[in-house]
């Protein structure tokens, strides 16, 4: 069930999907009208759904999903599962409403899966007992990244590839500090970014006023398979991370990273969040402090400097996530766990 539909063609499922947003078909609306009550959003509504399809598990992705769904799992005698991801654990736990809320949830929630070491001791942080957390690693298929070996190519011009929300924690300003650094002693790079989001103006005012526009250039938002062939035409990925001013983090860390290793790619990033739990420090990426574009630029001066590097970090990177983030195999774990909870 979802109360919002997109990217379809991306995940060509067997199974139905419910469409939640009750405004979408005219049943809805009638029954709606009817009775407020019984409408896309409402317990009654997914609760006849859940019948209909003999459910015997939930599973709410973010806390406040999980949150609105204790109910309807008091309801129907079922596990309730619930995935946190970032937002959910940095900025709306801020609230005292969901401080408050989030105590009922883990009380009455079954199992809470995070990415990573980080989000674990987070959420034990914010009250959850441990013996409920497990860690259920991003998952990618491996077959949509070709591995490239990224081999040098005399003087040709580097490619250097960010993608992620023009937001603050995705940290684009910083890379666009540290490609001003940069150039002054590498002038043949250009820095390829796709994305879009509201700092678009001041990310665009800062590429004009420090004369960047002939080494950056910005793409706009694109489908997933131009990200794909984009990174198979970069040398380096760089998403430097950070704490936004009103605590936002990724909470875990951005599938993109995962991507780019999968894809043979080294990778530029930071010490954020579990960010250091699905790289390899050293060996398949340099990591920076937070908001330090002077080691951001340090580290990609240094890839810039010894291209021989490339390879074996591209080679250790596809490594890594082959075995510890493939969708295939983390499928299986996530099953176990749900026939763990004898559903």
């Amino acid at each position: 069930m979802a109360n919002r539909l997109e990217n379809l063609a991306l995940f060509p499922l067997s199974t139905r999907i419910y469409d939640c947003s009750y405004k979408r078909y005219t049943l809805h609306w009638l029954l709606n009208w009817t009775n407020k009550r019984f409408n896309g959003n409402s317990d009654l509504y997914r609760k006849l759904i859940l019948k209909l399809n003999r459910v015997r598990l939930l599973h709410a992705h973010f806390g406040p999903t999980g949150y609105d769904l204790i109910e309807l799992k008091e309801k129907l005698g079922v596990p309730l599962v619930t995935t946190f991801y970032g937002k959910d654990m940095s900025k709306i736990p801020q609230e005292k409403v969901w401080q408050e809320n989030y105590k009922e949830l883990f009380a009455k929630g079954d199992l809470f899966l995070v990415e990573g070491k980080k989000m674990k001791n987070g959420l034990i942080a914010l009250g959850c007992p441990e013996d409920k957390i497990r860690i259920q690693h991003i998952a990618i298929d491996l077959n949509q990244f070709e591995f490239r070996k990224r081999v040098p190519n005399g003087n040709n011009k580097v490619i250097i590839f960010f993608c992620g929300r023009f937001i603050e924690k995705k940290g684009l300003v910083y890379v666009l500090m540290a490609i001003k650094k940069v150039i002054n002693n590498f002038s043949n790079i250009e820095l390829r970014i796709i994305g879009d989001g509201p700092l678009r103006p001041s990310i665009e005012k800062y590429i004009n006023s420090n004369r960047l526009e002939f080494h950056v250039k910005l793409l706009g938002m694109q489908p997933h398979y131009i990200v794909a062939k984009e990174m198979g035409l970069a040398d380096i990925f760089i998403h430097p991370s950070i704490t936004a001013e009103d605590g936002e983090t990724e909470g875990g860390a951005p599938t993109i990273i995962l991507e780019a290793q999968a894809s043979g790619l080294p990778v530029l990033s930071t010490y954020h969040a579990d960010i250091p739990n699905v790289v390899l420090n050293g060996k398949s990426a340099l990591l920076s402090p937070e908001k330090d574009y002077q080691s951001l630029a340090d580290n990609l001066l240094t890839l810039l400097r010894n291209r021989h590097l490339w390879l074996e970090m591209g080679r250790e990177g596809r490594n890594y996530v082959s075995e510890y983030h493939d969708v295939k195999k983390e499928v299986i774990k996530l099953e176990d766990l749900y026939f763990s909870m004898e559903i």
